[in-house]
């Protein structure tokens, strides 16, 4: 059986976004949430439980920000969108590779 993401280093490195696609993707059509590269999020560090009005995603609120979802170098238990690392925004060595993603509004498309 093939894997549907990237751990363990088995690709030798990073993949291609969307290499396991569809078989990979979540009923809502979301690809790539876990292995390959962490994904850096706005939301800052707080513990659990979420709490949507505790400041954690304020956009201008300083302090540590959450990484998700594992890496290609990590091994299978930690290769997952529930994983989370804190991380400062300046010199967080220990992602290695991370992507950004942006939120934009249909209307603002034009």
């Amino acid at each position: 059986m093939q894997p549907l993401c990237d751990f363990d280093n088995t690709g030798g490195g990073t993949t291609l976004v969307r290499r396991y696609s569809p078989q990979d993707d979540s009923p809502y059509g979301c690809a790539d949430m876990a292995g390959n590269v962490w994904e850096w999020t706005s939301t800052l560090h707080h513990f659990y439980p979420y709490v949507a009005d505790d400041g954690r995603e304020n956009m201008s609120s300083a302090g540590h920000q959450v990484a998700r979802g594992g890496a290609f170098f990590l091994n299978p238990n930690y290769v997952r969108c529930a994983v989370r690392v804190r991380c400062n925004p300046i010199g967080c060595d220990r992602l290695g590779e991370f992507r950004v993603v942006v939120s934009v509004r249909r209307d603002r498309l034009a």
